[in-house]
């Protein structure tokens, strides 16, 4: 039988998740960033319902303020390489609505 994970346990979860995804970022791995995003999402709902009934005492305050900056100077991290492909992803997508429109207001072209 394993041992509950501790709300500490739980935010370091958090920390090598996001340091995973921020690598994976970095090489350009979009996938596995999704996929462990869909990890992260599931981890922080585990903490929720572990840590609602948690009193944590000064030193352990200290260590969770600790792995939320961990947490957060990873997500930064990852949103920064996100956004210039974001970015692109979006322009790709405008384009093909404007040709979608032209398509729907002219027609296919002809062939000669």
């Amino acid at each position: 039988m394993s041992t509950p994970l501790t709300v500490l346990d739980h935010y370091e979860q958090i920390a090598l998740i996001t340091e995973n995804m921020l690598a994976a970022a970095r090489h350009d791995e979009w996938g596995d960033v999704l996929r462990l995003g869909q990890t992260y999402c599931e981890s922080v709902e585990r903490l929720r319902e572990a840590g609602a009934q948690s009193v944590l005492d000064d030193a352990e305050r200290a260590s969770r303020h600790n792995l939320l900056v961990r947490i957060l100077e990873n997500d930064a991290g990852t949103r920064d390489l996100a956004m210039p492909q974001l970015a692109r992803l979006s322009e790709l997508l405008g384009r093909m609505k404007r040709q979608q429109s032209l398509l729907q207001a002219y027609g296919p072209p002809r062939r000669s």
